[in-house]
């Protein structure tokens, strides 16, 4: 691949994906190999193979299946995994049952999928919950909000990013993406923002700056 006129080797392939990076270099570039038809997968084909695959490559088929989202069979695809797997897998196919499935349907899998995971756990989850824009979204993700916060844990350091305060983070862009005034959390924001580690300081700007003028 050539990334801002500099080629980049293949390193790795799996099934599924394609894995560039430069010798030397930790940064790695994936692609789905379903974005150029090198590999291709049905749903009669996904559920006779699904009980043989190992973990590894059950995540390697959700992380890169979303580019099968033109295929006529590939909802059904999203019922069958959120019918047979658990949290990494509902995880990283949870936006496209989010976008890709009828409202409701989407909107009751993923809250049964939030209700039985561990709560630090469930960020991607509550984005696909956002992108449904179901009537109960707003609501689901203020509680969901709260059961974060009532969390000591949210206060943690940590060496790259504490995941309660990120979930956090990104909940509340969600919800003000939905619709909800930013003043509605103000006092949040600013609290996430003196966070302990510098991970999450840097999100909360990230995420949020476009709707607190004081953090950037």
């Amino acid at each position: 691949m050539v990334r801002d006129g500099v080629r980049i080797p293949l390193r790795r392939e799996t099934r599924f994906h394609r894995i560039y990076s430069l010798a030397g270099s930790k940064t790695e570039f994936i692609y789905s190999r379903f974005m150029d038809g090198s590999s291709s997968i049905t749903l009669a084909e996904l559920e006779r193979e699904w009980p043989r695959w190992r973990e590894h490559e059950r995540r390697d088929f959700c992380n890169a299946c979303s580019w099968l989202y033109e295929q006529s069979d590939f909802p059904d695809m999203l019922r069958f995994i959120m019918q047979h797997s658990g949290s990494d897998e509902w995880s990283a196919i949870a936006l496209s049952v989010g976008c890709r499935l009828p409202q409701d349907e989407a909107f009751d899998i993923l809250l049964r999928a939030m209700r039985t995971m561990n709560i630090g756990e469930a960020g991607n989850i509550a984005q696909a919950i956002a992108k449904t824009k179901h009537r109960d979204a707003e609501a689901t993700l203020r509680d969901y909000l709260q059961s974060l916060w009532a969390r000591a844990s949210l206060w943690d350091d940590d060496t790259f990013s504490n995941r309660m305060a990120f979930n956090a983070t990104t909940c509340i862009a969600h919800l003000i993406e939905l619709g909800v005034s930013p003043a509605d959390f103000e006092e949040q924001v600013r609290q996430l923002s003196r966070h302990v580690c510098s991970g999450n300081r840097d999100s909360c700007r990230f995420f949020l700056a476009k709707y607190y003028s004081w953090l950037q």
